[in-house]
């Protein structure tokens, strides 16, 4: 019947439980540190990248608008992926519901997007037109 157990040895030992419940303790402490500062990494992360985004969105705006010899119209994200500007639409990744807003003036383009927490991702890139 108890043929899996296996008496102890007078000389081996086993872990108490209270050994047990320190490991584990100490385990968890150390699971409470890393987390948060695992996310943190990666929430920061996602806004880097989206900063990276609207900087290659704001130059793309940029070369549509020479291209096209007038800043009269500005363009949108699915302009610039309709004209082959972009390979493909753009999302934000710090915020699924967030889009990206192109505004240009007086030589420069804007782009906006809201981030986590409401804050403002933004990049700007500037453009001549020669007449």
């Amino acid at each position: 019947m108890a043929w899996f157990v296996k008496a102890l040895n007078k000389d081996e030992k086993g872990f108490t439980l209270i050994e047990l419940i320190v490991v584990i303790a100490i385990l968890g402490i150390l699971a409470a540190i890393a987390v948060p500062r695992y996310t943190g990494t990666l929430n920061q992360a996602k806004i880097n990248a989206d900063k990276a985004t609207a900087q290659t969105i704001a130059e793309a705006a940029a070369r549509w608008i020479m291209d096209k010899g007038s800043d009269s119209t500005v363009p949108k994200v699915d302009d610039l992926v309709n004209d082959k500007y972009l390979d493909k639409t753009p999302t934000v990744q710090s915020k699924s519901d967030a889009t990206y807003n192109i505004s240009a003036e007086d030589g420069t383009v804007t782009v906006t997007a809201e981030g986590p927490n409401n804050t403002e991702i933004s990049a700007t890139a500037t453009y001549e037109i020669i007449k």
